[in-house]
C-alpha cells in the first residue's frame, strides 16, 4: 500500500513538473522578459544599473542552457520572451533560420565586426570575453603541483585527478572554448590534447559557470572557463585566473524577437548596452566582461581588451557546419566513456613513470579520433548529421571504435609488464 502512494505520488509530481514547463512565459505589465544562457550573477550587475536609468523597466530573466532556451523559443509558449543575451551564436543562428528574430538597424560598426556575417542582421555584440584557466590556489599547494598556464600543461601527468571541464553538448561557451582550440592547433592534435587532458579530469561539468563554482570549491585544482564566469569569483583569495596565451574572444550578443509585446524598450535596453554609460557599466568588474568599445590606456583592463580584439576571429562557418560532430564526438570519445578513459591514462601514465620513457604508439591509440580533417570541414558529410540516423549510427561506429582502441592500449601495456 505504502509503495502503491509513493507511486501514485510521483506520478502526481511528474504530471505537475510538465504541465508547469508547458505553461507560457508570462511578463507583468511594463516588464521585459530576456532569455539568456548566462548565470544570474553574470547578468546582476547589468540588470541592477539599467534599474536606475529614469523610465527604466523591469527586466526578469529565464536562465537556461542553450538547448533549453532553443527547445522553449520554439514553441508558441515562448510569446512573451522579449529579448536574448546570449554568447552563443548557435542558438541566435537556429532562431534566425526560424524566423524567430526581428532585423536591427543603424548599429555601430565597432560592434558589429565582432558578429559572425550570418547573425549581423538580427543581433548585436555588446561586450566580450575571453577563455583561460580558473586555478583554485590553495587546493594547487595541497597538492604541491605547479600553476598550468595553457592547454598543453593541462596533459601532464600531474594532474590526474586535479581538472574540470564541461562538455559541448551541455555548454555552447564551453563548444567555442574547444573549437578555438581545435582551430588553433587544427583537428588531430586538438583532439590529441583533449583527449590527454580528459584522462586528468575529476568530472564534467553539467554547465560551464559549474566548472568554475567547483574549482571554487576545491574540487578540483584548475579548469578551462570563460572569464566572466572566473572574473566575478576572483574576490575569493584562493583563486587566481589567467588567459590562454591565444584566447579566442568571445561576443555577448543581443537581440530582439520577432513577437516582443515590448519591442521599443527591448531595443532601448539594448541601445543602451551600447551607450557611454552602457559601455562603462559593461568595462566594470562586477560584469565579468569587456565593452566592445576600446578602453582608455589608462584603465587597467585596457591592455586585455586590447590583446582580446586583435585575436583572430574564429571561423564561424565552420563551426555552425560541424556543431552537431563535435558535440557529438566529445562526448561519445569523453563524457560517455570517462571512467574508462582515466583508467586507461592512468594505466599510461604508471607505464611511462616505471620505464622512465615515452610509449607513443600507447599514446596515439588513446588520442586519435574515427573522423579525419578533411572529413571535418567537408560541408556535404556533415550535413548528413542533420539525419537523426546517419548521426546515431556513427556514434555507434565511433564507440566501437574507441573501445577496440583502448582494448588494444591496455593489452599492450599488459606486455610491458
Amino acid at each position: 500500500m505504502f509503495c502503491h502512494r509513493v507511486k501514485t505520488l510521483c506520478k502526481i509530481g511528474v504530471l505537475l513538473s510538465l504541465i508547469l514547463l508547458s505553461r507560457p512565459v508570462l511578463a507583468q505589465h511594463g516588464e521585459l522578459v530576456m532569455a539568456t544562457t548566462f548565470s544570474p550573477g553574470a547578468t546582476a550587475w547589468i540588470i541592477q544599473r539599467w534599474q536606475t536609468q529614469p523610465d527604466s523597466v523591469t527586466i526578469r530573466t529565464l536562465n537556461r542552457t542553450s538547448a533549453s532556451l532553443e527547445q522553449l523559443l520554439d514553441t508558441s509558449n515562448a510569446e512573451n520572451v522579449d529579448l536574448i543575451l546570449t554568447s552563443s551564436p548557435m542558438l541566435l543562428q537556429h532562431l534566425q533560420e526560424h524566423q524567430k528574430l526581428a532585423p536591427l538597424e543603424d548599429i555601430p560598426q565597432n560592434s558589429q565586426r565582432l558578429v559572425p556575417e550570418s547573425i549581423r542582421s538580427t543581433s548585436v555584440a555588446v561586450a566580450i570575453s575571453g577563455f583561460g584557466l580558473l586555478i583554485n590556489r590553495s587546493a594547487l599547494a595541497a597538492r604541491h603541483l605547479p600553476a598550468p598556464a595553457d592547454w598543453d600543461d593541462l596533459m601532464h601527468p600531474r594532474y590526474q585527478g586535479a581538472l574540470l571541464m564541461s562538455s559541448p553538448s551541455r555548454s555552447d561557451t564551453n563548444h567555442l572554448m574547444i573549437e578555438a582550440l581545435l582551430q588553433q592547433k587544427g583537428w588531430a592534435q586538438g583532439w590529441e590534447t583533449l583527449l590527454a587532458s580528459a584522462g586528468n579530469l575529476v568530472t564534467i561539468s553539467s554547465r560551464s559557470f559549474g566548472v568554475a563554482d567547483k574549482i571554487k570549491s576545491g574540487l578540483g585544482v584548475a579548469g578551462p572557463v570563460i572569464d566572466n564566469y572566473a572574473n566575478l569569483l576572483l574576490n575569493d583569495l584562493h583563486l587566481t585566473f589567467s588567459y590562454f596565451p591565444q584566447s579566442a574572444v568571445s561576443p555577448t550578443y543581443v537581440a530582439v524577437l520577432k513577437k516582443s509585446q515590448h519591442a521599443a524598450e527591448a531595443r532601448r535596453f539594448m541601445r543602451y548596452l551600447l551607450s557611454p554609460e552602457g559601455q562603462r557599466i559593461l568595462a566594470d568588474a562586477n560584469t565579468g566582461k569587456y565593452p566592445v568599445t576600446p578602453l582608455s590606456s589608462d584603465n587597467p583592463r585596457a591592455a586585455q581588451q586590447a590583446v582580446l580584439m586583435n585575436q583572430p576571429p574564429l571561423n564561424y562557418r565552420l563551426i555552425l557546419k560541424r556543431q552537431q560532430l563535435v558535440q557529438r564526438m566529445f562526448d561519445t570519445a569523453i563524457s560517455f566513456r570517462l571512467a574508462q578513459l582515466k583508467d586507461a591514462w592512468r594505466a599510461l601514465h604508471s607505464a611511462e613513470a616505471r620505464l622512465k620513457r615515452p610509449l607513443p604508439e600507447i599514446r596515439s591509440l588513446l588520442t586519435r579520433v574515427p573522423v579525419d580533417a578533411a572529413n571535418s570541414e567537408n560541408e556535404a558529410w556533415l550535413a548528413q548529421f542533420d539525419n537523426k540516423s546517419f548521426a546515431e549510427q556513427q556514434m555507434m561506429e565511433w564507440q566501437l571504435w574507441f573501445l577496440n582502441n583502448q582494448r588494444q592500449a591496455i593489452n599492450k601495456l599488459e606486455e610491458l609488464k
